[in-house]
């Protein structure tokens, strides 16, 4: 149960080569400050200035936020000045490097039904991940490749029947997320006849007999709470489908519907298909449990832990309903309650207690409970008997993040993805009847994952050594790397983790790159997790800093609320003291410091540019959040009010004006180099808060470094983006990254 939480080039990328020293801001055909100039008085013309509460507010580019032909004239000049710039700095070896080390793939989103485990994977050139089911002894096999199907076609998210007879899955395509629900006959390979649209961000439960499933969609055309200006960003109800009734889903009937549009709800049928639980989610910190009587057909759902300021998802077990919960729990705990009366908090047994570190998510096998732990900023799985009593626990080769466990919950296998900064990801399904005290431990000291995986294995007569059913072909030895950790103070003391990765025999002569990331928001954890195209970064002699900022669960949800709504200011002084950290190490300089991060972490990386310009030479920020005084204009971002807080309130609108970024730019500053990056397919953060954050940099800048825009077209947010647009973007980015700190 997992809480809510809730990514012909070689011939066309090569026009120049050899090594590129810093740079100044001339691109192709003219300076770009000249040309970005011009533009940027156009669409000047369209300021304005408005009283918020009390304040003027100065919005000089609201022109931008139009979707008019002088917005995408500009966002057509803009984009073309930075092609001419990268162009210029593009090397076909770059290019290549990256498709060699990009093509090592990825596995994710394991799920175990009926002794087979069912995963997407994506390897080699395919631009797409593949479904694929496994099971022990056998080659995985494909089920749906998305790469025949047409182009820019993505595989969303997948959910197996219970006994594995049937898969659901969602596809779309341009990355824009909004899927189309299908299901496939897994022994024959065929498709159903489902069809069922607007299945955007779907959660799926099916019937224990496989008839029919419980599952979450937006509103269609003529269905109560459409709007057809905002399709898909509000209202995902719970509907009932019963295969063969209606392929297009049209005639579901309603099982739950919303009372509030930014909420969402996460069902899960009870083994014996009496009982529906409604894991019901206010956004990132408050959620509630629900039963549906399906023995009760039209009843109203029982409410069983509603109306606290906590978070409490619930799964169903034999005659117990298992709820993980952080109310007065912040590091989460596992209480049990009676089916019987699930509402009676004085007939509630606690099974896992609290502990030091905070449960990530559990889930419910035959026999036993496995609990997910975030252990000192890194994944680890504990086995527990129903009762709470410990069997078990899984040692991991090296801090990493894995990806599950999953679950059968008719049997007792686990299946898990496993990887690290060094160790490409993985696919291992433990199976053998009861837990036991097993212990999965590593084989020996780091191998190169090519010729032998690094693995766990069971040192336990009573239960079999956990399989690898899959992984991605690799050249990479862990051995040449090193990974290490460094802690920061923050500005009011607080400790913050940052993870340094590196070559083994990288100098310190205090000119490192060093390449920072983090994120800090929506109770999601940064953890050291596989990415292949930073491998080039390493390999050119630079640093990847990994910092674990306020805001995400690293910690419990103190740490998350620590860095939400009034507090989200916390988030910025802490990577700022990552940043101001990383020169006293010995590796590096500020002129040789670049940042990077994406949505909520693009918004992270607005707030650094703005707020410590000094601190860094360059920053890569990727379909951000700006305009935080008017991002809630933008849907779906009234679903993020809960996170960042409702402008419209006098109180939240005074600190998320002091810290937008796009209102905290100041004439005259000596802005680092920034490349902002949008997509034309983004349904998540809206490419408006892009165009007005650069040209408002451009314009006040006082500094030769480039500040350059770029729309991506076809693609969306990341989920869906193919290989091929992959490649291509983080060319972009070591480009602009390996110019400007003299690379």
């Amino acid at each position: 149960m997992n809480r809510p939480v809730m990514v012909g080039i070689l011939a066309a990328a090569a026009t120049c080569g050899g090594r590129v020293g810093p740079s100044s801001p001339r691109g192709g055909g003219g300076p770009p400050g000249a040309e970005q100039a011009a533009m940027n008085a156009r669409a000047r013309l369209g300021a304005v200035v408005e009283t918020v509460h009390g304040r003027d507010v100065a919005d000089p580019y609201r022109a931008l936020e139009e979707d008019s032909p002088d917005t995408w004239e500009w966002i057509d000049a803009q984009t073309a000045v930075t092609r001419r710039y990268i162009d210029e700095r593009t090397d076909a070896g770059r290019v290549e490097r990256l498709a060699a080390l990009m093509s090592i793939g990825s596995i994710r989103d394991p799920a175990v039904a009926g002794g087979r485990v069912f995963y997407r994977k994506r390897e080699g050139d395919a631009d797409q991940a593949v479904l694929f089911v496994a099971v022990p002894g056998a080659e995985p096999r494909p089920l749906v490749d998305p790469n025949i199907l047409g182009s820019r076609i993505a595989i969303d998210w997948h959910h197996p029947s219970p006994s594995g007879r049937y898969v659901a899955y969602g596809l779309s395509r341009d990355g824009d997320e909004r899927s189309t629900l299908h299901v496939i006959d897994v022994d024959s390979g065929e498709g159903l006849d489902e069809a069922i649209p607007h299945a955007k961000w779907c959660r799926l439960s099916w019937l224990a007999d496989e008839t029919g499933f419980y599952y979450t969609r937006y509103p269609r055309p003529g269905e109560p709470d459409h709007d057809p200006t905002d399709a898909d960003a509000y209202f995902a109800h719970l509907f009932f489908h019963r295969l063969g009734a209606g392929p297009d889903g049209a005639a579901d009937p309603l099982a739950f519907r919303l009372a509030l549009k930014t909420d969402f709800v996460m069902p899960s049928v009870s083994p014996d298909d009496r009982w529906v639980v409604l894991n019901h989610f206010r956004g990132w910190s408050r959620s509630e449990v629900l039963l549906l009587d399906r023995a009760a057909p039209g009843s109203a759902p029982i409410p069983v832990d509603v109306g606290g300021d906590h978070l409490v998802v619930g799964e169903i077990h034999r005659d117990r309903l298992y709820l993980l919960t952080n109310q007065d729990r912040p590091k989460y705990r596992i209480v049990a309650a009676p089916l019987a009366s699930p509402a009676d908090r004085t007939a509630w047994r606690e099974i896992v207690p609290e502990g030091q570190w905070a449960i990530e998510e559990f889930g419910v096998a035959r026999d036993a409970l496995v609990v997910e732990y975030l252990e000192n900023v890194a994944s680890a799985v504990r086995l527990f008997d129903l009762d709470g009593r410990p069997a078990g626990e899984i040692d991991l080769p090296v801090p990493g993040f894995v990806d599950g466990p999953a679950v059968e919950r008719r049997g007792d296998d686990v299946a898990f993805v496993f990887e690290s900064f060094f160790h490409p990801p993985a696919l291992y399904l433990h199976t053998g009847g009861r837990f036991g005290a097993a212990r999965l431990t590593p084989p020996g000291p780091p191998r190169a994952l090519a010729a032998e995986p690094l693995a766990p294995s069971i040192r336990d007569a009573s239960s079999a050594s956990p399989r690898r059913l899959d992984a991605v072909a690799s050249e990479v030895d862990p051995s040449e790397y090193e990974m290490r950790r460094e802690t920061a103070r923050s500005a009011d003391g607080t400790p913050i983790n940052v993870y340094l990765a590196h070559r083994a025999d990288l100098p310190r002569d205090g000119a490192r790159p060093v390449l920072a990331q983090a994120y800090g928001g929506f109770n999601v954890p940064v953890l050291p997790r596989f990415r292949s195209h930073t491998l080039y970064w390493l390999e050119r002699g630079g640093v990847l800093a990994t910092a674990n900022l306020r805001g995400g669960s690293e910690f419990g949800e103190e740490w998350h609320r620590a860095g939400m709504l009034g507090n989200k200011p916390r988030v910025f002084e802490d990577f700022e003291a990552v940043l101001r950290l990383l020169p006293t190490t010995g590796l590096t300089s500020p002129e040789r410091i670049a940042i990077h991060g994406a949505s909520n972490g693009g918004l992270l990386m607005g707030a650094m540019v703005v707020r410590c310009p000094d601190a860094f030479r360059a920053a890569v920020a990727y379909v951000g959040l700006y305009d935080m005084v008017r991002f809630d204009r933008f849907p779906p971002a009234e679903i993020w009010t809960t996170e960042y807080g409702d402008p419209d309130d006098p109180s939240a609108f005074e600190y998320l004006h002091a810290y937008s970024p796009y209102h905290s730019v100041i004439d005259g500053t000596a802005y680092p180099a920034v490349l902002i990056e949008t997509a034309d397919r983004d349904t998540r953060v809206s490419w408006k808060h892009s165009t007005k954050f650069a040209a408002r940099l451009q314009e006040a800048t006082s500094s030769d470094r480039p500040i350059l825009f770029y729309m991506d077209r076809s693609v969306g947010h990341g989920a869906g983006t193919g290989l091929s647009d992959a490649i291509r973007e983080r060319a972009r980015m070591y480009a602009f990254l390996e110019a400007e700190l003299g690379m």
